[in-house]
Protein backbone atom coordinates (compact mmCIF):
# COMPACT_ATOMS: atom_id res chain seq x y z
CA UNK A 1 0.00 0.00 0.00
CA UNK A 2 2.63 2.24 0.73
CA UNK A 3 4.67 1.58 -2.47
CA UNK A 4 1.28 2.37 -4.40
CA UNK A 5 1.28 5.87 -2.81
CA UNK A 6 4.42 6.71 -3.36
CA UNK A 7 3.59 5.75 -7.15
CA UNK A 8 1.15 7.54 -7.33
CA UNK A 9 2.68 10.54 -6.09
CA UNK A 10 5.45 10.62 -8.02
CA UNK A 11 2.86 10.12 -11.22
CA UNK A 12 1.29 13.23 -9.91
CA UNK A 13 4.43 15.40 -9.78
CA UNK A 14 6.10 14.06 -13.19
CA UNK A 15 2.60 15.51 -14.71
CA UNK A 16 3.18 18.81 -12.77
CA UNK A 17 6.49 18.95 -14.13
CA UNK A 18 5.25 18.36 -17.92
CA UNK A 19 2.63 20.61 -17.54
CA UNK A 20 4.79 23.37 -16.09
CA UNK A 21 7.40 23.01 -19.07
CA UNK A 22 4.56 23.57 -21.75
CA UNK A 23 3.26 26.57 -19.65
CA UNK A 24 6.97 27.74 -19.38
CA UNK A 25 7.25 27.08 -23.60
CA UNK A 26 3.95 28.80 -24.09
CA UNK A 27 4.35 32.08 -22.00
CA UNK A 28 8.17 32.98 -23.44
CA UNK A 29 8.55 36.72 -24.30
CA UNK A 30 8.80 38.01 -27.53
CA UNK A 31 11.71 39.46 -28.52
CA UNK A 32 10.45 42.39 -30.76
CA UNK A 33 11.27 46.10 -29.60
CA UNK A 34 7.79 47.44 -27.50
CA UNK A 35 6.56 46.12 -24.33
CA UNK A 36 5.37 42.97 -25.12
CA UNK A 37 4.02 39.75 -22.57
CA UNK A 38 4.48 36.40 -24.11
CA UNK A 39 1.38 34.37 -24.35
CA UNK A 40 -0.66 30.64 -24.47
CA UNK A 41 -4.26 30.38 -25.91
CA UNK A 42 -5.76 31.86 -22.45
CA UNK A 43 -3.12 34.17 -21.37
CA UNK A 44 -2.77 37.72 -22.89
CA UNK A 45 -0.11 39.02 -24.89
CA UNK A 46 0.02 43.19 -25.54
CA UNK A 47 2.25 45.19 -27.77
CA UNK A 48 2.47 49.11 -26.15
CA UNK A 49 -0.67 47.82 -24.30
CA UNK A 50 -2.70 47.04 -26.56
CA UNK A 51 -4.10 43.27 -26.26
CA UNK A 52 -2.82 41.45 -29.20
CA UNK A 53 -3.70 37.62 -27.55
CA UNK A 54 -5.39 36.62 -30.66
CA UNK A 55 -3.50 35.77 -33.94
CA UNK A 56 -4.91 36.93 -36.91
CA UNK A 57 -3.95 37.20 -40.93
CA UNK A 58 -4.53 40.68 -42.83
CA UNK A 59 -5.75 40.37 -46.12
CA UNK A 60 -4.15 43.50 -48.06
CA UNK A 61 -4.41 44.44 -51.52
CA UNK A 62 -1.50 45.66 -53.95
CA UNK A 63 -1.38 47.20 -57.48
CA UNK A 64 0.86 45.30 -60.02
CA UNK A 65 2.03 42.30 -60.66
CA UNK A 66 3.42 39.76 -58.18
CA UNK A 67 7.13 38.87 -58.96
CA UNK A 68 8.80 35.86 -58.98
CA UNK A 69 10.07 35.96 -55.33
CA UNK A 70 7.47 38.06 -53.57
CA UNK A 71 6.21 35.20 -51.61
CA UNK A 72 9.66 34.54 -50.17
CA UNK A 73 10.23 38.01 -49.06
CA UNK A 74 7.07 37.99 -47.58
CA UNK A 75 6.94 35.03 -45.83
CA UNK A 76 10.33 36.90 -44.23
CA UNK A 77 8.14 39.87 -43.56
CA UNK A 78 5.47 37.43 -42.04
CA UNK A 79 7.97 36.05 -39.60
CA UNK A 80 8.57 39.54 -37.80
CA UNK A 81 5.10 40.41 -37.71
CA UNK A 82 4.06 37.28 -36.06
CA UNK A 83 7.15 37.54 -33.52
CA UNK A 84 6.34 41.54 -32.50
CA UNK A 85 2.51 41.54 -32.92
CA UNK A 86 1.10 38.16 -33.50
CA UNK A 87 -0.02 38.90 -36.84
CA UNK A 88 0.70 37.93 -40.71
CA UNK A 89 -0.28 39.49 -44.01
CA UNK A 90 -1.59 37.30 -46.91
CA UNK A 91 -1.07 39.97 -49.93
CA UNK A 92 -3.59 40.11 -53.10
CA UNK A 93 -2.63 41.84 -56.03
CA UNK A 94 -4.96 43.74 -58.89
CA UNK A 95 -3.00 43.99 -61.91
CA UNK A 96 -2.46 46.91 -64.02
CA UNK A 97 -4.73 46.23 -66.59
CA UNK A 98 -7.47 45.49 -64.11
CA UNK A 99 -7.55 48.07 -60.88
CA UNK A 100 -9.53 50.74 -62.75
CA UNK A 101 -12.58 48.45 -63.22
CA UNK A 102 -11.61 46.15 -59.74
CA UNK A 103 -11.21 48.02 -57.08
CA UNK A 104 -14.34 49.61 -56.51
CA UNK A 105 -16.21 46.41 -56.67
CA UNK A 106 -14.22 44.97 -53.37
CA UNK A 107 -15.82 47.27 -51.63
CA UNK A 108 -18.97 47.31 -52.98
CA UNK A 109 -19.17 43.56 -53.69
CA UNK A 110 -18.38 43.22 -49.63
CA UNK A 111 -15.14 42.21 -49.90
CA UNK A 112 -13.59 41.13 -46.79
CA UNK A 113 -10.20 42.24 -46.23
CA UNK A 114 -8.10 44.51 -44.19
CA UNK A 115 -5.19 47.25 -45.90
CA UNK A 116 -5.47 48.33 -49.55
CA UNK A 117 -3.02 51.02 -51.50
CA UNK A 118 -4.30 54.12 -52.72
CA UNK A 119 -3.53 57.20 -54.17
CA UNK A 120 -4.97 60.47 -54.71
CA UNK A 121 -5.85 61.09 -58.66
CA UNK A 122 -4.75 57.81 -59.74
CA UNK A 123 -5.50 55.08 -57.29
CA UNK A 124 -9.01 55.60 -56.27
CA UNK A 125 -8.54 57.28 -52.85
CA UNK A 126 -11.39 60.40 -53.71
CA UNK A 127 -13.92 57.78 -55.13
CA UNK A 128 -13.44 55.42 -52.61
CA UNK A 129 -13.83 57.91 -49.61
CA UNK A 130 -16.97 59.11 -51.20
CA UNK A 131 -18.95 55.68 -51.48
CA UNK A 132 -17.84 55.01 -47.58
CA UNK A 133 -14.96 52.29 -48.52
CA UNK A 134 -12.60 53.53 -46.07
CA UNK A 135 -12.03 53.93 -42.74
CA UNK A 136 -11.66 57.14 -41.12
CA UNK A 137 -8.38 57.54 -39.10
CA UNK A 138 -8.31 60.21 -36.22
CA UNK A 139 -5.14 60.89 -34.42
CA UNK A 140 -6.10 59.60 -31.33
CA UNK A 141 -6.35 56.24 -33.43
CA UNK A 142 -3.34 56.63 -34.84
CA UNK A 143 -1.22 57.78 -31.49
CA UNK A 144 -2.46 54.57 -30.27
CA UNK A 145 -1.68 51.75 -32.55
CA UNK A 146 0.63 53.45 -34.95
CA UNK A 147 2.94 56.22 -32.56
CA UNK A 148 5.40 55.84 -34.86
CA UNK A 149 4.11 56.45 -38.26
CA UNK A 150 3.05 60.11 -35.82
CA UNK A 151 6.49 60.83 -35.56
CA UNK A 152 7.46 60.78 -39.02
CA UNK A 153 4.57 61.75 -41.40
CA UNK A 154 4.64 65.94 -41.80
CA UNK A 155 1.81 67.71 -40.92
CA UNK A 156 1.35 69.07 -44.63
CA UNK A 157 0.69 65.08 -45.67
CA UNK A 158 -1.84 64.73 -42.94
CA UNK A 159 -3.49 67.71 -44.14
CA UNK A 160 -3.41 66.82 -47.97
CA UNK A 161 -5.04 63.80 -46.96
CA UNK A 162 -7.86 65.26 -45.03
CA UNK A 163 -11.69 65.04 -46.72
CA UNK A 164 -14.11 66.55 -45.47
CA UNK A 165 -12.70 66.73 -42.38
CA UNK A 166 -11.10 63.13 -41.68
CA UNK A 167 -7.90 61.28 -42.50
CA UNK A 168 -8.69 58.13 -44.56
CA UNK A 169 -4.87 57.25 -45.84
CA UNK A 170 -1.47 57.37 -44.06
CA UNK A 171 0.32 59.50 -46.97
CA UNK A 172 3.82 58.32 -47.93
CA UNK A 173 6.93 60.22 -47.05
CA UNK A 174 9.48 61.20 -49.64
CA UNK A 175 10.35 64.12 -51.61
CA UNK A 176 9.63 62.65 -54.56
CA UNK A 177 9.61 65.56 -57.86
CA UNK A 178 7.42 64.94 -61.35
CA UNK A 179 9.37 67.46 -62.91
CA UNK A 180 10.77 66.38 -66.03
CA UNK A 181 13.85 66.68 -67.21
CA UNK A 182 15.60 66.26 -70.87
CA UNK A 183 18.66 63.81 -72.01
CA UNK A 184 20.27 64.25 -74.69
CA UNK A 185 22.76 62.76 -77.00
CA UNK A 186 26.23 64.64 -75.66
CA UNK A 187 28.38 64.28 -79.31
CA UNK A 188 25.55 66.13 -81.16
CA UNK A 189 26.02 68.76 -78.22
CA UNK A 190 29.52 69.26 -78.60
CA UNK A 191 29.14 69.13 -82.45
CA UNK A 192 27.20 72.25 -82.46
CA UNK A 193 28.99 73.99 -79.84
CA UNK A 194 26.76 73.40 -76.54
CA UNK A 195 28.51 72.37 -73.12
CA UNK A 196 25.28 72.92 -71.25
CA UNK A 197 21.53 73.05 -71.41
CA UNK A 198 20.37 75.75 -68.86
CA UNK A 199 17.17 77.03 -70.52
CA UNK A 200 13.91 76.04 -72.37
CA UNK A 201 15.09 78.59 -75.22
CA UNK A 202 18.41 77.44 -75.33
CA UNK A 203 17.10 73.60 -75.69
CA UNK A 204 14.94 74.83 -78.71
CA UNK A 205 17.64 76.88 -80.22
CA UNK A 206 19.76 73.61 -80.07
CA UNK A 207 16.67 71.55 -81.65
CA UNK A 208 16.88 73.89 -84.84
CA UNK A 209 20.73 73.32 -85.44
CA UNK A 210 19.99 69.93 -85.42
CA UNK A 211 16.43 70.09 -87.45
CA UNK A 212 18.38 71.97 -90.27
CA UNK A 213 21.79 69.66 -89.68
CA UNK A 214 21.07 66.13 -89.09
CA UNK A 215 18.93 64.80 -92.00
CA UNK A 216 18.49 60.92 -90.13
CA UNK A 217 17.90 62.67 -86.66
CA UNK A 218 14.99 64.57 -85.20
CA UNK A 219 15.04 66.58 -82.53
CA UNK A 220 12.07 64.65 -80.61
CA UNK A 221 11.53 61.77 -83.00
CA UNK A 222 7.41 61.02 -82.80
CA UNK A 223 7.58 62.20 -78.83
CA UNK A 224 6.68 65.71 -79.38
CA UNK A 225 3.81 65.98 -76.52
CA UNK A 226 6.69 65.93 -73.96
CA UNK A 227 7.74 70.05 -74.93
CA UNK A 228 4.17 71.08 -73.40
CA UNK A 229 4.95 70.02 -69.81
CA UNK A 230 8.52 71.52 -70.39
CA UNK A 231 6.33 74.81 -71.44
CA UNK A 232 4.39 74.83 -68.45
CA UNK A 233 6.94 74.16 -66.01
CA UNK A 234 8.98 76.97 -67.54
CA UNK A 235 6.02 79.32 -67.00
CA UNK A 236 5.34 78.09 -63.48
CA UNK A 237 2.34 76.16 -64.33
CA UNK A 238 0.96 73.01 -63.10
CA UNK A 239 -2.20 71.10 -64.05
CA UNK A 240 -5.40 70.33 -61.54
CA UNK A 241 -4.78 66.72 -60.69
CA UNK A 242 -7.43 64.22 -61.12
CA UNK A 243 -8.43 65.46 -64.19
CA UNK A 244 -8.82 62.83 -67.51
CA UNK A 245 -8.79 66.20 -69.76
CA UNK A 246 -5.29 66.31 -70.50
CA UNK A 247 -3.66 70.26 -69.79
CA UNK A 248 -7.27 71.96 -69.65
CA UNK A 249 -6.96 73.62 -66.19
CA UNK A 250 -4.23 74.70 -64.62
CA UNK A 251 -2.75 76.60 -61.82
CA UNK A 252 0.26 79.05 -61.08
CA UNK A 253 2.16 76.71 -58.30
CA UNK A 254 4.70 78.78 -57.66
CA UNK A 255 2.18 81.67 -55.85
CA UNK A 256 0.51 80.33 -53.30
CA UNK A 257 -1.80 83.49 -52.94
CA UNK A 258 -2.98 82.91 -56.80
CA UNK A 259 -6.15 80.18 -56.49
CA UNK A 260 -7.20 80.70 -59.69
CA UNK A 261 -7.88 77.97 -61.85
CA UNK A 262 -7.38 78.70 -65.37
CA UNK A 263 -9.38 76.83 -67.99
CA UNK A 264 -6.67 76.81 -70.59
CA UNK A 265 -8.23 77.92 -73.94
CA UNK A 266 -8.45 81.38 -71.76
CA UNK A 267 -4.67 81.56 -71.31
CA UNK A 268 -2.94 83.32 -73.75
CA UNK A 269 0.17 80.81 -72.78
CA UNK A 270 -1.59 78.37 -74.37
CA UNK A 271 -1.80 79.77 -77.20
CA UNK A 272 1.69 81.14 -77.17
CA UNK A 273 2.02 77.52 -77.27
CA UNK A 274 0.56 76.07 -79.85
CA UNK A 275 1.82 78.57 -82.80
CA UNK A 276 5.32 77.80 -81.18
CA UNK A 277 4.64 73.97 -81.46
CA UNK A 278 3.29 74.82 -85.60
CA UNK A 279 6.26 76.52 -85.71
CA UNK A 280 8.93 73.44 -84.28
CA UNK A 281 6.60 71.30 -86.34
CA UNK A 282 6.90 72.68 -89.66
CA UNK A 283 10.66 73.23 -88.77
CA UNK A 284 10.83 69.02 -88.65
CA UNK A 285 11.45 69.28 -85.12
CA UNK A 286 9.07 65.72 -84.51
CA UNK A 287 7.81 63.62 -86.90
CA UNK A 288 4.11 63.28 -88.53
CA UNK A 289 3.77 60.01 -87.55
CA UNK A 290 3.39 61.90 -84.05
CA UNK A 291 -0.54 61.52 -83.84
CA UNK A 292 -0.50 57.50 -85.07
CA UNK A 293 2.72 56.46 -83.32
CA UNK A 294 3.10 53.10 -81.62
CA UNK A 295 6.62 53.77 -80.68
CA UNK A 296 7.44 54.20 -76.77
CA UNK A 297 8.44 57.50 -75.80
CA UNK A 298 12.47 56.10 -74.98
CA UNK A 299 12.29 54.10 -78.91
CA UNK A 300 13.57 56.77 -81.19
CA UNK A 301 16.37 57.81 -78.69
CA UNK A 302 17.71 54.55 -78.28
CA UNK A 303 17.78 53.95 -82.11
CA UNK A 304 19.22 56.91 -82.75
CA UNK A 305 17.06 58.51 -85.09
CA UNK A 306 15.78 61.37 -82.28
CA UNK A 307 18.08 63.27 -79.92
CA UNK A 308 16.39 63.80 -77.12
CA UNK A 309 14.06 62.13 -74.46
CA UNK A 310 11.54 63.97 -72.21
CA UNK A 311 10.70 61.70 -68.92
CA UNK A 312 10.94 62.43 -64.70
CA UNK A 313 14.44 62.19 -63.70
CA UNK A 314 14.66 58.27 -62.85
CA UNK A 315 13.55 56.95 -65.90
CA UNK A 316 15.05 59.62 -68.18
CA UNK A 317 18.56 58.14 -66.32
CA UNK A 318 17.53 54.78 -67.10
CA UNK A 319 17.86 54.96 -70.45
CA UNK A 320 20.38 57.69 -70.71
CA UNK A 321 22.55 55.04 -69.19
CA UNK A 322 20.94 52.54 -71.66
CA UNK A 323 21.94 54.54 -74.39
CA UNK A 324 25.50 55.31 -73.35
CA UNK A 325 26.20 51.69 -72.73
CA UNK A 326 25.00 50.62 -75.94
CA UNK A 327 26.59 53.65 -77.50
CA UNK A 328 29.12 55.20 -75.66
CA UNK A 329 30.22 57.64 -78.35
CA UNK A 330 26.97 59.58 -78.02
CA UNK A 331 27.77 60.61 -74.21
CA UNK A 332 24.30 61.35 -73.13
CA UNK A 333 23.92 63.55 -70.03
CA UNK A 334 20.32 64.66 -68.66
CA UNK A 335 19.72 68.44 -68.34
CA UNK A 336 17.07 70.47 -66.25
CA UNK A 337 15.42 73.27 -68.72
CA UNK A 338 14.36 75.44 -66.48
CA UNK A 339 16.77 75.20 -63.16
CA UNK A 340 15.89 78.51 -61.72
CA UNK A 341 11.83 77.73 -61.41
CA UNK A 342 11.30 76.39 -57.79
CA UNK A 343 10.16 72.57 -58.09
CA UNK A 344 7.43 70.97 -56.78
CA UNK A 345 7.25 68.07 -54.63
CA UNK A 346 4.94 65.57 -55.38
CA UNK A 347 1.78 65.64 -52.73
CA UNK A 348 2.63 63.23 -50.65
CA UNK A 349 -1.22 61.53 -51.24
CA UNK A 350 0.16 60.51 -54.57
CA UNK A 351 0.93 56.80 -52.64
CA UNK A 352 -0.51 56.08 -49.34
CA UNK A 353 -2.28 52.87 -47.56
CA UNK A 354 -5.78 52.98 -46.21
CA UNK A 355 -7.64 50.78 -44.32
CA UNK A 356 -10.88 49.01 -45.55
CA UNK A 357 -13.79 50.15 -43.46
CA UNK A 358 -15.62 46.90 -43.19
CA UNK A 359 -12.18 45.44 -41.62
CA UNK A 360 -13.01 43.19 -38.65
CA UNK A 361 -8.85 44.06 -37.16
CA UNK A 362 -8.68 47.56 -37.80
CA UNK A 363 -6.44 48.49 -35.14
CA UNK A 364 -3.91 45.67 -35.74
CA UNK A 365 -3.82 47.02 -39.73
CA UNK A 366 -2.73 50.15 -37.88
CA UNK A 367 -0.19 48.32 -35.96
CA UNK A 368 1.26 46.54 -39.29
CA UNK A 369 1.12 49.60 -41.04
CA UNK A 370 3.38 50.94 -38.25
CA UNK A 371 5.98 48.18 -38.87
CA UNK A 372 5.78 48.62 -42.56
CA UNK A 373 6.27 52.60 -42.04
CA UNK A 374 8.99 53.06 -39.61
CA UNK A 375 10.81 49.69 -38.81
CA UNK A 376 14.08 49.75 -41.07
CA UNK A 377 14.13 45.69 -41.54
CA UNK A 378 10.52 45.84 -42.96
CA UNK A 379 11.48 48.72 -44.78
CA UNK A 380 14.33 46.94 -46.47
CA UNK A 381 12.62 43.83 -47.29
CA UNK A 382 9.89 45.26 -48.95
CA UNK A 383 11.66 47.80 -51.05
CA UNK A 384 14.85 45.33 -51.91
CA UNK A 385 14.06 42.19 -50.99
CA UNK A 386 15.97 39.23 -49.27
CA UNK A 387 19.51 40.30 -47.81
CA UNK A 388 22.28 38.27 -49.16
CA UNK A 389 19.85 37.18 -52.09
CA UNK A 390 18.50 40.15 -53.73
CA UNK A 391 20.83 42.85 -52.35
CA UNK A 392 24.06 43.63 -50.54
CA UNK A 393 24.26 46.29 -47.32
CA UNK A 394 26.53 49.62 -48.25
CA UNK A 395 27.79 52.35 -46.02
CA UNK A 396 25.73 55.01 -45.23
CA UNK A 397 22.27 53.06 -45.44
CA UNK A 398 23.02 52.38 -48.82
CA UNK A 399 22.39 49.08 -51.38
CA UNK A 400 23.78 47.21 -54.09
CA UNK A 401 21.88 45.05 -56.05
CA UNK A 402 22.53 41.18 -56.26
CA UNK A 403 21.72 39.18 -59.97
CA UNK A 404 18.45 37.70 -58.18
CA UNK A 405 17.48 41.34 -57.55
CA UNK A 406 15.62 40.57 -61.05
CA UNK A 407 13.03 38.21 -59.38
CA UNK A 408 11.81 40.82 -56.97
CA UNK A 409 12.66 44.38 -58.54
CA UNK A 410 13.83 47.35 -56.52
CA UNK A 411 10.76 49.37 -55.45
CA UNK A 412 8.84 47.22 -58.00
CA UNK A 413 6.39 45.81 -55.24
CA UNK A 414 3.65 48.42 -54.54
CA UNK A 415 5.70 49.23 -51.90
CA UNK A 416 5.36 53.30 -52.22
CA UNK A 417 2.30 53.19 -49.96
CA UNK A 418 4.52 53.48 -47.04
CA UNK A 419 7.85 54.64 -48.21
CA UNK A 420 9.90 56.50 -45.51
CA UNK A 421 12.63 58.30 -47.03
CA UNK A 422 14.09 59.02 -43.50
CA UNK A 423 14.89 54.96 -43.72
CA UNK A 424 15.04 54.17 -46.60
CA UNK A 425 18.35 53.11 -48.49
CA UNK A 426 19.74 54.65 -51.42
CA UNK A 427 21.80 52.98 -53.93
CA UNK A 428 25.58 53.01 -53.87
CA UNK A 429 27.43 53.34 -56.72
CA UNK A 430 31.18 52.10 -56.45
CA UNK A 431 32.07 54.30 -59.55
CA UNK A 432 29.78 56.97 -60.20
CA UNK A 433 30.10 58.73 -64.01
CA UNK A 434 29.28 61.78 -65.52
CA UNK A 435 25.57 60.90 -65.60
CA UNK A 436 24.91 59.70 -62.21
CA UNK A 437 27.06 62.94 -60.74
CA UNK A 438 24.71 65.28 -62.76
CA UNK A 439 21.63 63.27 -61.25
CA UNK A 440 22.64 63.84 -58.06
CA UNK A 441 23.66 67.65 -58.48
CA UNK A 442 19.79 68.17 -60.11
CA UNK A 443 18.02 66.58 -57.59
CA UNK A 444 20.54 68.52 -54.72
CA UNK A 445 19.73 71.79 -56.60
CA UNK A 446 15.91 70.32 -56.45
CA UNK A 447 15.86 69.88 -53.11
CA UNK A 448 17.47 73.07 -51.93
CA UNK A 449 14.78 75.34 -54.30
CA UNK A 450 11.42 73.19 -53.34
CA UNK A 451 8.50 75.56 -54.26
CA UNK A 452 5.96 77.07 -51.55
CA UNK A 453 3.38 75.20 -51.06
CA UNK A 454 0.16 75.89 -52.79
CA UNK A 455 -3.20 74.62 -51.35
CA UNK A 456 -3.95 72.99 -54.45
CA UNK A 457 -0.69 71.01 -54.56
CA UNK A 458 -3.11 68.76 -52.71
CA UNK A 459 -6.84 69.06 -54.51
CA UNK A 460 -7.53 66.16 -56.87
CA UNK A 461 -10.82 66.60 -58.91
CA UNK A 462 -13.60 64.11 -58.91
CA UNK A 463 -15.32 63.84 -61.89
CA UNK A 464 -18.43 62.02 -60.64
CA UNK A 465 -20.87 64.68 -61.03
CA UNK A 466 -20.11 65.57 -63.98
CA UNK A 467 -19.25 62.25 -65.85
CA UNK A 468 -21.04 62.37 -69.26
CA UNK A 469 -19.36 65.39 -69.73
CA UNK A 470 -16.16 64.44 -69.02
CA UNK A 471 -16.25 61.54 -71.31
CA UNK A 472 -17.86 64.09 -74.10
CA UNK A 473 -14.49 66.52 -73.70
CA UNK A 474 -11.80 63.58 -73.70
CA UNK A 475 -13.18 62.71 -77.05
CA UNK A 476 -13.49 65.94 -78.46
CA UNK A 477 -9.77 66.09 -77.34
CA UNK A 478 -8.68 63.50 -79.43
CA UNK A 479 -9.65 65.00 -82.51
CA UNK A 480 -9.17 68.16 -81.85
CA UNK A 481 -6.44 69.17 -79.07
CA UNK A 482 -4.09 66.51 -79.12
CA UNK A 483 -3.03 67.75 -83.49
CA UNK A 484 -2.60 71.42 -81.77
CA UNK A 485 -0.49 70.89 -79.60
CA UNK A 486 1.40 68.88 -82.08
CA UNK A 487 1.59 71.36 -84.09
CA UNK A 488 -0.33 69.49 -86.52
CA UNK A 489 -3.78 71.24 -86.80
CA UNK A 490 -3.31 73.96 -89.29
CA UNK A 491 -3.92 77.52 -88.76
CA UNK A 492 -3.72 78.49 -85.14
CA UNK A 493 -5.91 80.47 -84.71
CA UNK A 494 -8.89 78.77 -86.24
CA UNK A 495 -8.03 75.25 -84.96
CA UNK A 496 -8.54 76.93 -80.86
CA UNK A 497 -11.78 78.25 -82.11
CA UNK A 498 -12.86 75.05 -83.40
CA UNK A 499 -11.37 73.57 -80.17
CA UNK A 500 -13.39 76.12 -77.78
CA UNK A 501 -16.87 75.11 -80.11
CA UNK A 502 -16.72 71.27 -79.70
CA UNK A 503 -15.28 71.66 -75.94
CA UNK A 504 -18.64 73.91 -75.01
CA UNK A 505 -20.94 71.26 -76.95
CA UNK A 506 -19.34 68.50 -75.06
CA UNK A 507 -20.19 70.54 -71.58
CA UNK A 508 -16.90 71.80 -70.66
CA UNK A 509 -18.50 74.63 -68.60
CA UNK A 510 -19.84 72.06 -66.62
CA UNK A 511 -16.73 70.17 -65.42
CA UNK A 512 -14.85 73.50 -65.24
CA UNK A 513 -17.87 74.83 -62.64
CA UNK A 514 -17.56 71.66 -61.03
CA UNK A 515 -13.52 71.59 -60.40
CA UNK A 516 -14.05 75.59 -59.33
CA UNK A 517 -16.93 74.32 -56.52
CA UNK A 518 -14.80 71.26 -55.31
CA UNK A 519 -11.28 73.52 -55.13
CA UNK A 520 -13.55 76.26 -53.24
CA UNK A 521 -14.64 73.63 -50.84
CA UNK A 522 -11.26 72.18 -50.58
CA UNK A 523 -9.89 75.35 -49.84
CA UNK A 524 -12.70 76.07 -47.04
CA UNK A 525 -12.28 73.16 -45.65
CA UNK A 526 -8.14 73.54 -45.19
Amino acid sequence: MKKRVLSLIMILTLITALFAGCGKNDNAVGTGKGKETGSTDGAEKTFNGVDISKPVTLKMYLLGDRTADFDKVYAEINKKLQEKLNATVEVEFLSWSEHDKKYSLLFSGGEDFDLIFTAAGWGHYENTVAMGGFYALTKDFINTYAPDIMKVVPEVAWSQATIDGSIYMVPNYQNEFGNNVVGLRGDLLQKYGYSDITSFDQLLEFYGKVAAGEPSVSPLGTQAGGLYCQYLLDKGMDTVSGTSTKELFLYNTVNPEDKTITYALDWAGFTEYCKLAKDLYDKGYWSADSLATTEERQDGFLSGTSASLIWNIGTAETYVDQANKEHPEWKAQIFDTSPSVPKAVNAYINNGMAINATSKNKERAMMVLNEFYTNPEIQDLTSLGIEGTHWKAEADNQYSVLDAQSNYGVDANCNWGWVNMTIKRTEYKANPDEVDNKVKAIKDSWNANIKPEHIYDGFTFNNANVSSQAAAVETVLDQYYTPLVLGMAGDVDTAIAELRKQLDNAGIKAVYDEINKQAESYTAGK
